[in-house]
């Protein structure tokens, strides 16, 4: 029996996944706080302790949070449009743009899953402009944002 998801379910997993990945801002915004506000403190230290702490804290909670977001839609996919219409590729196989996924999942399941790294790493790099006045971060939103874009759409259809 295939397990399916229902509209309100699967908004709530898209909600924990947008919570989840808002670890990897959350990390820098503190290493921002310790540097202005304790000035005893080495500069280079601290952005190694923030490099280390995102990638043993928030880059792994926004790898699972694409995992569970890659399973939510496929259940969300199967309620909306019946078991025997999906097309589940096998991982590293696929369309072009998306062979490189290291999980099976269908097209849209698989564009949804970058969804915690869009938010992510889009706030971080909206940090990063912001304290560094550099428009050099600010054109990573563009792709970031193409990308968001069409997640959002494909939400949208999932939860008509």
């Amino acid at each position: 029996m295939a397990i399916t998801l229902g509209r309100k379910a699967f908004l709530r997993e898209l909600v924990v996944a947008a919570l989840l990945s808002l670890t990897l801002p959350m990390v820098s915004v503190a290493g921002v706080y310790f540097y202005i506000h304790i000035s005893a403190m080495n500069p280079i230290g601290l952005a190694l302790g923030v490099i280390v702490v995102s990638g043993l804290t928030a880059i792994p909670l926004i790898f699972y949070a694409s995992l569970r977001l890659n399973a939510a839609t496929l259940a969300r996919e199967r309620a909306s449009a019946g078991v025997p219409e999906q097309l589940i590729h096998k991982p590293l196989e696929g369309p072009f743009l998306l062979r490189r996924s290291i999980v099976a999942g269908s097209v849209q399941s698989r564009i949804i899953a970058g969804f915690p790294v869009c938010i992510g790493f889009g706030i971080e790099f909206a940090l990063m402009a912001y304290l560094t006045n550099s428009i050099g971060f600010l054109l990573l939103h563009v792709p970031i944002g193409a990308t968001l874009a069409a997640q959002i759409i494909i939400a949208a259809n999932l939860l008509r």
